[in-house]
């Protein structure tokens, strides 16, 4: 007698993704509720508190004092454990090979929130964001999922990290699109990210507020409301593109004096950089106060029209530029969406006063609606991410008629910006930020000489191409490299190629067809003493899955082949040598050193196909 049982449930691979999601959401919101609270108490202890026993000195010294104490913190707790040096844009990297770890998450988070305490002209959305990403990449790790699967839980996590903490849900999916899973978007992606978004969304919502409000850590402020915003005429539309040009300069200027920061304090000890930036704050605090702290107070002011001067502003611009290089360059912990808004809004606020001025008989905009609008084109201008810029706009103003000129501004702001290609306030992982702590691609990462292997298949240029396709085929490649009789690089040759060229050409045109008629010149190559992490961000960037490897000083003489399966087994082989390294030489576990960087020849010649 056959037993009957009731129907089992099976957990699909798509609806683990989506549990999983859930849970990463979940937590994600619970960690920016708590990041946040964490905020408001440094900041009572580091400044309001600590007024309140300088009074006779008066209120101004609090300024001076305050980012001083927390680069104190900050350097204790730098001594007592190293701080962990991640980004968003190395956890989804293809060449990430440090595995992350769980005390990573609080000490980010603390240390983040000393400096935002202290007064640092940073913003807490990359900690979050971070965070988030971290604690998704963690997840994926300890169940095993693979590497694809990984970096989508990654994006979930950061999408949940900036829908938490600006209760943008929206701007939240397009940032873990734009940046995130910007090699890797998919259809099925997508409800993945979302469902992480709203869950962290809705849990921040519960402990913080749904107010789409920009003040942290006050949490007990009013609804922020601002007034509806429209476009006035067709004439004002080439003014939003005026504003969308400056935003743009804005944005390379803050892009450069970022960069300028770090050299600046480049030869001061670790400990020493947050102690001297933060005495640099506090006295430079004392001229231009508003531009110390995160600015959402400030910002909220602009938008709600409370009048500045046009030399109030410019003393804005030119200090928050200032004090958010210093702040990153001594080793502060926060974001750089919070300085670029900043920017934008006071930017905005100074054209619209202006054009108000210059241009009385065409009744432009309030300068608040060009502050709206100068927000979003120097974010997206510096973190190089639009439809996130247009969608946080949207969702923290709720007006849809602010978002058409605010789109024309953000498009040519971004694209100026991509013309002159300045370094990113915060790369995405198309940009090259691929370790931590320099780990790959910088000191002690492999190079491309060290897991090259040798050409799969050579073309002469002369090969017919039916005779090239049976080649293809026979050796089961997706390309082939073209040479010339001295075997010196000519060309490359793929498959697709080969498709268009038969889908152009029939009959007898088709057999006098060549392999140097199709194939595609110049060639991107790369060099034996590249790293690999820099290597590769040609072949993820452009779809390319492999990279001639030629000589530095003969460019035209081919040495070996790095495709996608090498630079895989190089992470891998870059973690083991990491852990190896952090507990003993390899000697000493009676591990030959030479298993770090090469590997049977039967898997060499698995993968050179």
């Amino acid at each position: 007698m056959k037993s009957v049982s009731g129907p089992r449930l099976r957990l699909s691979s798509e609806n683990l993704l989506l549990l999983l999601a859930a849970g990463i959401g979940l937590g994600t919101g619970l960690l920016v509720i708590g990041f946040r609270y964490l905020i408001g108490g440094f900041r009572y202890l580091l400044q309001d508190s600590f007024a309140e026993r300088l009074w006779p000195l008066g209120s101004a010294w609090t300024l001076a004092v305050a980012p001083l104490l927390g680069g104190v913190l900050l350097a204790v707790l730098g001594a007592v454990v190293p701080l962990p040096s991640f980004s968003l844009s190395s956890l989804v990297s293809p060449t990430y090979s440090l595995a992350p770890r769980f005390w990573w998450i609080p000490l980010k988070l603390l240390a983040a929130a000393i400096s935002l305490g202290a007064g640092a002209s940073l913003g807490p959305e990359a900690p979050s964001v971070e965070s988030g990403g971290l604690l998704g990449s963690l997840l994926g790790q300890r169940l095993g999922l693979s590497r694809e699967r990984v970096q989508l839980l990654v994006a979930a996590g950061a999408a949940g990290g900036l829908a938490a903490g600006f209760n943008a849900p929206i701007a939240g999916v397009f940032l873990a699109l734009e940046l995130a899973l910007a090699r890797s978007f998919t259809t099925s992606a997508v409800s993945v990210v979302v469902l992480a978004a709203v869950v962290s969304a809705l849990v921040a919502q519960v402990g913080l507020g749904a107010q789409p409000a920009f003040l942290l850590p006050a949490i007990t402020q009013p609804a922020f409301v601002l007034p509806a915003y429209e476009l006035r005429g067709l004439l004002e539309v080439p003014l939003y593109l005026g504003l969308g040009l400056l935003a743009s300069l804005v944005s390379i200027v803050f892009s450069y004096s970022l960069e300028w920061g770090k050299h600046l304090f480049a030869a001061c000890s670790t400990w020493s950089k947050p102690i001297l930036g933060g005495g640099i704050l506090g006295l430079l605090g004392l001229g231009i106060p508003l531009g110390l702290g995160v600015g959402y107070e400030t910002i909220e002011s602009i938008l709600q029209a409370v009048p500045f001067s046009l030399d109030q502003l410019g003393l804005l611009l030119v200090g928050k530029v200032l004090f958010s290089a210093l702040s990153v360059g001594s080793g502060f912990v926060g974001g750089t969406f919070a300085p670029a808004l900043f920017l934008g809004a006071v930017l905005g606020a100074g054209y619209g006063q202006i054009l108000g001025q210059v241009l009385p008989l065409i009744f432009p905009s309030p300068p608040a609606a060009y502050a709206m609008v100068g927000m979003a084109a120097v974010l997206a201008a510096s973190v190089r991410a639009p439809l996130t810029a247009i969608l946080l706009l949207f969702e923290m103003t709720r007006d849809y008629h602010i978002v058409l000129p605010l789109m024309a501004a953000v498009g040519l702001s971004i694209w100026l910006t991509e013309q002159l290609h300045p370094p990113a306030v915060y790369p995405s992982v198309r940009q090259g930020n691929l370790g931590v702590n320099g780990a790959v691609g910088g000191n002690g990462g492999l190079t491309v000489g060290e897991v090259m292997v040798p050409p799969s298949l050579l073309l002469q240029q002369d090969t017919p191409v039916r005779e090239a396709l049976d080649s293809l085929i026979e050796q089961k490649c997706h390309s082939a490299l073209v040479v010339d009789r001295q075997q010196r690089l000519r060309g490359i040759l793929t498959l697709p190629d080969l498709e268009r060229a038969l889908a152009s050409k029939e009959g007898a045109a088709l057999t006098e067809l060549t392999v140097q008629e199709v194939s595609q010149a110049p060639v991107l190559t790369t060099f034996p003493d590249e790293a690999v992490a820099v290597a590769a961000e040609p072949m993820y960037e452009y779809d390319l899955r492999q990279l001639p490897v030629v000589s530095r000083e003969d460019p035209e003489q081919i040495l070996g082949l790095l495709d996608r399966e090498r630079v895989l087994l190089s992470q891998e082989l870059q973690s083991v040598r990491q852990v190896l390294e952090s507990e003993s030489t390899p000697e000493e576990k009676g591990i030959p050193s030479s298993i770090l960087t090469s590997q049977p020849a039967s898997e060499e010649s698995a993968l050179s196909q």
